[in-house]
């Protein structure tokens, strides 16, 4: 697959991969398009600014220009995402609600997966400063999570996060009778148990022989020396429920709360860059080595370059001329073509 760079409008650019069989053929689709926030927005080097885009959408009804703008774009995305792929869509609070809105037409409302909250970045709070104020600090971006098909499934995204291992409560407040049996000398009358009889069973025999034989070695240390697999159950007398044991873990499955990643970089100049470790995560989770990613709003080039080296293979799209001045500098030392189409 080679790479493709598009200088155009992306409408242009998604007819292209179309009519060239991109059909249901891109794996994860990244967007960062614009947010209405009525502002332009500059590449910044050397002292000196250039204009990369503009963000007002001039007219009598600027929102209605908007959606108009991206409710055809969106629908391009959607014939070009493969059945099991996933879109993420960038936004802040201006359009996130009315974006959802319109996805949830076009792609279903089964299709929603989540709304990803991600730390903004280096944002200075200037209320301080004021007596009253009419709105609060906004702190968060947002990425909402479409796939194309409900059936859909995806490995579990984790993250680095060293977690000590830990004893928990055996029972659960869920009520289901056929998870309750007698375990070390109590039956629960209501709730379950976490495992099944059987499980549950061999893990109170294993730290049975664990207590008996091996007790002046630390679980932990028992635990890894023995695999890395017991299970372990213990019910102490002051304790009116088993406990099991949680090893500890130097991974962490990833809820929709992203405050270690922030939304924006700062290397390029260029206002509005992405940073490289919130798109890292997003392809390296939630796409496979060698697949096809796509951005068709890519700016600075922040997905590209989180792209290629994660060895996926790319499509990009931008019609700023700066935005691509800045995506190509990025992209110097990886391999792609660069098409610049019209109208």
């Amino acid at each position: 697959m080679t790479n493709i760079l598009f200088h155009c409008d992306n409408i242009e650019a998604m007819k292209y991969l179309i009519d060239s069989g991109f059909e249901n053929k891109i794996d994860l689709i990244y967007i960062d398009p614009p947010f209405l926030t009525r502002d332009k927005y500059f590449l910044r080097t050397h002292g000196r600014q250039k204009l990369a885009f503009d963000d007002t959408f001039r007219g009598k009804n600027p929102l209605k220009i908007y959606l108009a703008s991206m409710y055809p774009r969106l629908q391009n995305i959607r014939h070009l995402l493969s059945p099991s792929g996933s879109l993420f869509i960038h936004m802040d609070w201006h359009m996130v609600h009315y974006i959802k809105v319109i996805m949830d037409e076009l792609f279903g409302y089964s299709n929603f997966r989540n709304e990803i909250v991600i730390k903004r970045g280096r944002r200075k709070n200037l209320l301080y400063q004021f007596k009253s104020m009419d709105r609060m600090h906004i702190a968060n971006d947002s990425l909402l999570w479409y796939s194309k098909d409900n059936s859909a499934k995806f490995p579990l995204p984790m993250k680095e996060n060293t977690v000590d291992s830990k004893w928990m409560g055996f029972w659960s407040n869920v009520n289901r009778p056929t998870m309750r049996y007698s375990l070390l000398g109590h039956m629960p009358e209501r709730g379950q148990w976490k495992w099944t009889r059987s499980r549950a069973m061999k893990a109170v025999k294993n730290y049975k022989l664990y207590e008996c034989y091996f007790s002046e070695v630390p679980l932990e240390k028992y635990w890894v020396e023995t695999g890395k697999k017991l299970e372990f159950i213990r019910k102490r007398d002051e304790v009116k429920y088993a406990e099991y044991w949680i090893p500890p873990k130097n991974k962490t499955v990833l809820d929709n709360v992203w405050l270690d990643v922030e939304s924006y970089g700062y290397s390029t100049g260029y206002e509005t860059e992405k940073h490289e470790q919130l798109l890292e995560r997003i392809i390296g989770q939630f796409s496979y080595p060698k697949a096809l990613v796509a951005d068709f709003f890519c700016g600075s080039g922040t997905s590209l370059v989180a792209a290629a080296r994660l060895a996926r293979n790319w499509i990009g799209c931008d019609s700023s001329p700066q935005a691509i001045h800045v995506a190509q500098k990025r992209l110097f030392n990886t391999r792609y073509k660069l098409i610049r189409l019209t109208s």
